[in-house]
Order: structure tokens, then C-alpha cells, then sequence
């Protein structure tokens, strides 16, 4: 007895980019993506399209639908004016057939600014996101170790622009 190989499913990936003041996980996004693709197409080709979000990098993500269904889900996504009720706008950049080819298309994490600090006459790296979260790390002997600073440290820290 002879048996068939396997169907396998083919899906399309697109890459997209989040335009908004927040970072939004990959659950949040996804029901923006749903609600959209659902409001313009109703709940039969949804289900066809099948859309997924498969990582979310920063100001990036990659989503993922059936093969031959990218342009519908493309218009869905340009749809969108808000995620979680926080205003944000989602571009479609690109599609591919593998995620590998896109993660090759993402760019480098400008969302953070690199610095340093002298926090209680440590020397420290710091990280300072685009939405104001500083993160501190103190040079150790094997790696860097996260800092936490005390209200003591936040009197006498200060810096310039």
C-alpha cells in the first residue's frame, strides 16, 4: 500500500512596520489584524486567510496568511488606525514565502540610545528607550549584571541632552 505524502499548507509572510508611540505585543497586534481583516471581510474569508502574527521585533513584525490571500490581508492591514485603542498605523513592507528572508530585511534596533553612568561611583551602561525606560548595567567580571538604583542614587543623578 502506497501512501501520499502529506499536503502541506502554503503560507506567505509579511513583513510590516508599526508606526505609533507604543510597543505592542504580539497578542495585541493580532487582534487588531483579526478585528480589521473580520470588519472588512467577514468571518468566511478570515477563516481563508488565516492570519498570524509570528514575531514581533521592536517597530516591526512579521505576519503570516494563506498563499494567494496576501493582498486581502495587505488591505486589512492598512486599515488599522489603532491598537488597543492607542493610535497606530501598520505598512506593509514586504512578503516572502520564508520568514528567514524577512528577519534578513528587519534593521538593526534604533529604538534605544546607548550611554554611560557613574550611578554611586559605579561605572554603568545605559540603555534609554525611545519611551523613556532606562535600563542600567554594571560592568561585572564575567558580564554585564542589571543595576537597580535606590532613591538615594535618584537624588544625585542628573544628566545633559
Amino acid at each position: 500500500m502506497r501512501l501520499r505524502p502529506s499536503m502541506r499548507e502554503n503560507f506567505r509572510y509579511i513583513l510590516v512596520r508599526i508606526t505609533s508611540d507604543s510597543v505592542f505585543e504580539s497578542r495585541d497586534l493580532y487582534r487588531s489584524i483579526a478585528e480589521s481583516v473580520v470588519s472588512l471581510y467577514g468571518d468566511s474569508i478570515t477563516a481563508q486567510i488565516w492570519p498570524s502574527v509570528m514575531q514581533v521585533s521592536g517597530s516591526y513584525a512579521i505576519i503570516r496568511c494563506r498563499r494567494g490571500l496576501e493582498h486581502q490581508l495587505e488591505t486589512a492591514l492598512c486599515a488599522i488606525s489603532q491598537i488597543q485603542g492607542i493610535p497606530a498605523a501598520i505598512h506593509p513592507l514586504r512578503t516572502s514565502g520564508t520568514i528567514r528572508t524577512l528577519k534578513e530585511k528587519i534593521p538593526p534596533c534604533t529604538e534605544k540610545r546607548c550611554a554611560k553612568a557613574v550611578i554611586s561611583g559605579v561605572p554603568c551602561d545605559v540603555l534609554v528607550s525611545m519611551q523613556g525606560r532606562i535600563d542600567l548595567k554594571e560592568k561585572g567580571i564575567y558580564h554585564e549584571i542589571p543595576r537597580y538604583i535606590t532613591e538615594e542614587d535618584t537624588e544625585d543623578l542628573y544628566y545633559d541632552e
